[in-house]
Order: C-alpha cells, then sequence, then structure tokens
C-alpha cells in the first residue's frame, strides 16, 4: 500500500510539475516572439527609411551631375556656334566628350536600389517568419491553452510594405501588365 502512495504522489508530482512548466515557459515564449515582432518592425522602419534616403541622395547627386553635364554642353554648344562657324568643331566636341562621360553615380544608384530592395525583401520575409511562429504557438496544443490562460492569446498584425500595384493583383489575382516601361500607352 505504501508503495501504492507513493507511485501516486510521483505520478500527481510529476503532472503538477509538467503543469507548471508548460503555465511559464508557452506565455514566455509568446512574450519573446512579441517583444521580437514589436522591435523586428521598429528596425524595418529605420531600415525603409535608410534605404529611401540613400536612394533620393544619390539621385540628387545624379541629377546635380546631369545639370553640371547639360550646362557645360550647352555652354561648349554655344562657343563652338559663336560667329557661325560650319566646320562640324560642335559635332567634334560631342565625338570627344561623350566617351568620357562619367556614369558610375547612376551605375551607383541601380546597385543602391537593388541591393536595397533585396535587403528590404529579406527582412519582410524574416518579420513573416517570426509572425509564423508566433501564430503557430497561439494555434497549437498545449500552448494555446496555456497561452489563453496564462499569457495573451492576441494576434499580432505585422506590417509589410508593398505596392498598391502588387495589392491590387493579389486581390484581384490578375497581373497583366507586362509593358514595363509603357511603351504601349
Amino acid at each position: 500500500m505504501k508503495y501504492w502512495l507513493i507511485g501516486i504522489g510521483v505520478v500527481v508530482l510529476v503532472t503538477v510539475l509538467s503543469f507548471v512548466g508548460c503555465a511559464v515557459s508557452y506565455p514566455n515564449q509568446e512574450a519573446e516572439i512579441r517583444n521580437l515582432i514589436a522591435s523586428k518592425q521598429k528596425d524595418n522602419e529605420s531600415e525603409f527609411d535608410n534605404m529611401w534616403k540613400k536612394i533620393s541622395q544619390v539621385a540628387q547627386v545624379d541629377e546635380v551631375a546631369r545639370g553640371t553635364l547639360k550646362d557645360i554642353f550647352v555652354s561648349h554648344a554655344q562657343a563652338r556656334t559663336t560667329g557661325g562657324a560650319q566646320d562640324g568643331s560642335l559635332m567634334k566636341w560631342v565625338t570627344e566628350s561623350v566617351p568620357s562621360i562619367d556614369l558610375s553615380t547612376t551605375k551607383q544608384l541601380i546597385n543602391i536600389i537593388t541591393g536595397s530592395r533585396d535587403a528590404w525583401t529579406q527582412r519582410q520575409k524574416e518579420l513573416l517568419d517570426f509572425s509564423r511562429q508566433h501564430n503557430n504557438l497561439l494555434m497549437k496544443t498545449p500552448s494555446k491553452q496555456f497561452i489563453a490562460w496564462f499569457g495573451n492569446p492576441t494576434p499580432i498584425e505585422v506590417q509589410i510594405i508593398t505596392s498598391t500595384k502588387s495589392a491590387e493583383a493579389m486581390r484581384t489575382g490578375k497581373d497583366d501588365d507586362v509593358d514595363v516601361f509603357g511603351k504601349g500607352k
């Protein structure tokens, strides 16, 4: 009889300890992921701001370079054609100067845009993965019961940045715009 009571006591003790462990563990996991998602949202906001600042600032440099090139071209054109020069000197200057136009800023801008957009897409995927982990905790047994009893069972809405065009394509299920540069319009 004594061993029987000890066995029941051990089973009850293990059950209570398991219950307490789950009551502490699952809500803590939920809170950890909730904090991770909130931090990632702020981090993504900062990265989005950084990306657009880089793109716009490099684009402004390129605008200045284009403006400077235009000014040089106009002043050279005026100087070469003053007095009715008909000897083709303007074309000679264009031929000499065009190969030396520096397109490095434009190339840098393209690299910044593609690199930043790829990094941004990866950050959005990470945020969605954290959201998936959180939703799994809220939906799977036994974690959903323990979180409902002892934690915060509210799903987290993550903010994913997308374009109006992409949102419309997802809403309608159609993306028929294959004219990338709008030349068909």
